[in-house]
């Protein structure tokens, strides 16, 4: 529930940020890329996409550029809530994994590092 909660504020935080800072609609044009971030099991996640300088998300959790895959929400939420530093070390401990287009994925951290400030 909480994973659920902190995606969905991650999506809000986006779409504010798209629609009235100038700086970060400026950071979204010549990037486009589609993103999840899901559990393991396919049972919580979100779709996160960047397209023509905008920003929609949906619950599509099978087609993306690059996914974020954790082992579990509470794991997920944990790390997640830690920003960048968490992420890390769930990567080096394992407890996340990232499939497809790392240069999406990388894209994606800054994007989240921006709007989370």
């Amino acid at each position: 529930m909480l994973f659920k909660l902190l995606l969905f504020i991650l999506a809000s935080k986006f779409t504010k940020s798209a629609k009235t800072d100038s700086n970060f609609k400026k950071f979204l044009m010549g990037h486009e890329c589609v993103i999840v971030v899901k559990t393991k099991d396919n049972k919580n996640g979100k779709r996160f996409i960047f397209k023509d300088g905008e920003f929609s998300t949906d619950s599509v959790l099978d087609q993306y550029d690059a996914a974020m895959v954790w082992s579990d929400a509470g794991i997920a939420f944990n790390a997640m809530k830690k920003g960048e530093e968490g992420i890390m070390d769930a990567l080096q401990n394992h407890l996340v994994g990232i499939e497809g287009q790392i240069h999406s994925f990388t894209w994606f951290g800054a994007a989240m590092n921006y709007v989370m400030k």
